[in-house]
């Protein structure tokens, strides 16, 4: 009897002890955390021109971050951009605005040359569209820098013929992205430019072609990922 006893209780004994250990491990194995959302750096320019009043070049510069999720074909950007554009015009006034000889004689005519660099906080929506295309939507809001210099035989000038304002300068826009590696990609895109007005006379308010305010911005870029 105590013969068989024995080997009952070690048995019962090696089992009961390999059962622990495998709930042990079993426990003790860590968890795969779930991917987490990414942060990286981007940075890019572009080369447009601005259709309206305004009629001329426009050229930007931006860097900034944009946050990916695993899985999600959709991201988030945030960036600082920075713009250039300029206009040399003249205007003529007088008698009449038919009268252009006439009113180089008798009444007077401008020459300006205006220098508009925006600075704008930008945020940007991106959704996949197809294989490497996509497309984007956004806002930006900032400041213009407004720089002008006058010139004209019979006009008030301001400042001796310069005139620096710091403006609003806001924009939406909406466009394309074409994925040409992960570290490259290129795009295009339009915008709705709003900017106020500065004073380009004194008390005076300027003309529509010396201001690209309510202008559609037409652009192509690229840009590098971090």
């Amino acid at each position: 009897m105590k013969t068989t006893i024995l080997p009952l209780l070690t048995a019962l004994a090696v089992t009961t002890a390999a059962q622990a250990g495998s709930d042990y491990s079993a426990k003790a194995m860590p968890q795969a955390a779930a991917p987490s959302c990414l942060w990286s750096w981007f940075a890019g320019g572009s080369g447009g021109y601005l259709s309206g009043d305004w009629d001329e070049d426009i050229y930007t510069l931006h860097l900034g971050a944009e946050r990916k999720c695993p899985g999600s074909d959709a991201s988030h950007a945030i960036y600082l951009e920075v713009g250039y554009t300029e206009k040399n015009d003249s205007e003529n006034f007088g008698l009449s605005s038919a009268l252009s000889e006439k009113i180089i004689s008798f009444g007077g005519r401008i020459d300006y040359d205006v220098e508009i660099i925006p600075i704008t906080l930008n945020y940007k929506y991106e959704q996949s569209l197809t294989g490497n295309l996509n497309w984007y939507i956004g806002a930006g809001a900032g400041i213009a820098l407004y720089d002008a210099e006058i010139s004209g035989r019979f006009v008030k000038l301001v400042n001796g013929g310069s005139q620096d304002d710091t403006v609003f300068y806001a924009h939406i826009f909406a466009g394309l992205t074409y994925n040409v590696s992960e570290a490259f990609e290129i795009y295009g895109g339009v915008r709705y430019v709003y900017m106020d007005d500065p004073d380009f006379f004194t008390g005076a308010p300027i003309e529509d072609d010396q201001s690209p305010d309510g202008d559609l911005h037409l652009e192509i870029g690229a840009r590098f990922n971090f």
